[in-house]
């Protein structure tokens, strides 16, 4: 069975309350001038997919990736996924839903 990558809003408190990371994958026009989750670390989309091996050469990293409504951020952990790594998460409602 394929494990889904999409967390509710009370399972991503959960994780953040473990220490997962959170990545905000908006541009930072976005991240600046727009509602945003704290603490979370901004690094584009582009940037992510440009630099992922270099930024989590770990597989096992636990990450939790977030934008305005989670589409960004959904195509974001899925890439991962398939890259291999086994701990990222997308919240399905995205920032807006928090």
């Amino acid at each position: 069975m394929k494990k889904s990558i999409e967390i509710s809003n009370d399972k991503f408190f959960e994780l953040l309350d473990k220490g997962w990371q959170v990545i905000d994958v908006r541009d930072k026009y976005e991240y600046e001038n727009f509602e945003k989750f704290l603490p979370s670390i901004n690094i584009s989309y582009p940037e992510v997919l440009n630099n992922v091996n270099k930024r989590w050469p770990n597989l096992d990293t636990k990450l939790i990736f977030v934008c305005n409504h989670g589409n960004r951020s959904g195509l974001t952990a899925r890439h991962l996924h398939k890259l291999g790594y086994v701990n990222v998460y997308v919240l399905d409602t995205g920032i807006a839903g928090l």
